[in-house]
């Protein structure tokens, strides 16, 4: 089953786009030896949908030179509207 996971991830980042971040969910982004941490990044923005923040969180991912995002926090804090996203970068 493990192989599995792996295989299908591999298909997922040989088929994206190559200039895009790619998100991975917390137990693939364990289990990454070979990549280097740039840190994290924050975006603070009045978003419709859950959607529309990954959206930009990977476009922020990618100008900070990033192949790969983990979405670390995702919340609406305040009846504002605005949704506070935070993510793991890695190269």
């Amino acid at each position: 089953m493990k192989t599995l996971a792996y295989v299908l991830v591999t298909a997922f980042l040989l088929c994206a786009d190559a200039t895009a971040a790619i998100g991975i969910d917390s137990k693939i982004a364990r289990n990454m030896d070979d990549v280097q941490s740039l840190g994290v990044i924050y975006i603070n923005h009045n978003f419709a949908t859950v959607q529309e923040a990954e959206l930009a969180i990977s476009e922020d991912a990618d100008e900070h030179g990033a192949k790969y995002y983990h979405t670390i926090l995702m919340r609406e804090p305040g009846s504002n509207g605005n949704m506070r996203v935070s993510a793991d970068i890695y190269r």
